[in-house]
């Protein structure tokens, strides 16, 4: 082996990246992204879970150990009591608030004390009955995370406010569950990877294909015909379209044959949620490829979505684990709103009705993504 020759050659390759400042930023800035993102994420806690709280409890405000646990619950950052109940709310029949609360996804969890909560309480301390207190927790469940960490803070705080005594018997929790009944964590866990292989698969055919018809003339040839830049990317979108409805045929039938993954819901609509999705991914990579000189530079885009998408997005935690620092870049990342549809319609059983704003933002996406492409190729022209 001639050495000489072997540094020549690396010699070219190190003097052609040098020419290439896009490249060389990518090399410096990715990994500069990839472990500040990674290390805010990962070093981030579950907090704000919204809550109701109801307490009933007949017993005066310093004597009474509901509001004991309520107040040491309020000196953490885990729940976050979106409305509180007292006594004197009883008419308002907070319980069924509660419920309806968490049937439509606007809180994790109501957590009620009963009248008679403290003197239950005392008399399980005292040993003069052996029925422990009761607290119900109507909750969602379809994120096994939220619903370990809601369990876990209302056990601290009934420790930390009976002394920290390890067993906790004279005061029980009796959970309800809403949505999630007989949800494992695969099946939290398979509706963020169905959107994020869809984004993946869709947005690297796409950003890849253009960027080739581009660089072989023939997107040149097609703009020199009387075919117009909207329908250039109608049928761009139709093709990769059908090809993705294929693709998330395969992965919901995949899902459901090899892990059994429940899909209460439709899975005419699941299907509709991950085309919308693929469809808003094709218009963004036909909009950046237009910044990608060959396929090389086109697949550096594909860290800078996958990235914030992967961990922002509440794929595999959910979004109160993101640090409050973060969480707002989650809202403008769709793959949320894609992953928070598929959740609601396969766990939850919702309709088309009641997901709504995510298809909305998902429509709008693409017909953003859509737009803005057709108006580079008219540029282009």
């Amino acid at each position: 082996m001639n050495w000489r020759r072997v540094l020549a050659v690396a010699k070219k390759n190190l003097q052609s990246l040098r020419h290439d400042r896009r490249t060389v930023g990518f090399l410096v800035l990715m990994p500069l992204l990839m472990i500040t993102i990674f290390g805010y994420t990962f070093g981030g806690s579950v907090e704000d879970i919204k809550v109701y709280v109801v307490n009933l409890d007949q017993t005066p405000q310093n004597e009474s150990v509901a509001a004991a646990i309520i107040a040491n619950m309020q000196t953490r950052d885990t729940l976050s009591i979106v409305r509180s109940f007292g006594p004197e709310d009883a008419a308002l029949d907070p319980v069924e608030l509660g419920r309806e609360k968490v049937e439509k996804a606007e809180i994790w969890a109501a957590i009620f004390f009963n009248e008679t909560f403290t003197q239950d309480a005392m008399e399980a301390i005292s040993g003069e009955s052996q029925i422990p207190a009761l607290i119900r927790v109507i909750e969602d469940s379809t994120n096994p995370n939220i619903a370990q960490a809601i369990g876990n803070e209302i056990l601290l705080a009934v420790r930390s406010v009976l002394g920290g005594s390890s067993f906790v018997t004279p005061i029980a929790i009796s959970p309800e569950l809403v949505y999630g009944e007989d949800a494992r964590f695969i099946d939290f866990f398979a509706p963020g990877v169905m959107g994020l292989a869809a984004m993946m698969v869709t947005f690297m055919l796409s950003i890849i294909s253009f960027v080739h018809e581009r660089s072989a003339g023939t997107l040149d040839r097609l703009l020199s015909t009387p075919v117009t830049e909207g329908e250039i990317v109608a049928g761009y979108a139709l093709a990769f379209g059908l090809v993705g409805l294929a693709q998330s045929v395969v992965i919901i039938l995949t899902a459901v044959l090899l892990f059994d993954i429940q899909i209460i819901g439709s899975p005419v609509l699941v299907l509709l949620i991950i085309l919308l999705f693929g469809v808003g991914n094709q218009g963004l990579a036909f909009m950046l490829s237009s910044l990608a000189k060959n396929e090389f530079q086109a697949i550096q885009f594909l860290p800078l979505i996958l990235f914030p998408s992967l961990l922002l997005a509440g794929v595999f935690w959910p979004l109160e684990a993101v640090p409050a620092l973060l969480r707002p870049i989650s809202n403008f990342i769709p793959l949320t709103y894609c992953v928070d549809a598929l959740r609601s319609v396969m766990i939850r059983g919702w309709g088309v009705g009641d997901v709504l704003f995510p298809l909305g933002v998902l429509v709008l996406f693409a017909v953003v993504m859509l737009g803005l492409s057709t108006y580079g190729l008219r540029k282009r022209r």
